[in-house]
């Protein structure tokens, strides 16, 4: 699964950004939002891997809001 994870301001995309690279299991990158979703900060952390699930509750557990949206 590949995808987005959309976050509301810069620190948090870093710091988010930062975490999830500590993941092995997942290809992450700081990129610049997509433009066909929108974000308050410009930046999303781009995430690819088997499931995102542990991803998911890595920020969850970090109290770091986002949205995650499917990469087509």
């Amino acid at each position: 699964m590949r995808g987005y994870f959309l976050l509301f301001t810069t620190s948090s995309a870093l710091y988010a950004h930062e975490l999830l690279k500590e993941m092995e299991a997942y290809k992450v990158a700081l990129v610049p939002t997509p433009r066909e979703f929108s974000s308050d900060c410009g930046m999303a952390v781009y995430i690819e891997g088997e499931s995102i699930e542990a991803a998911m509750y890595c920020l969850d557990e970090h109290r770091i809001e986002y949205e995650f949206n499917d990469a087509k």
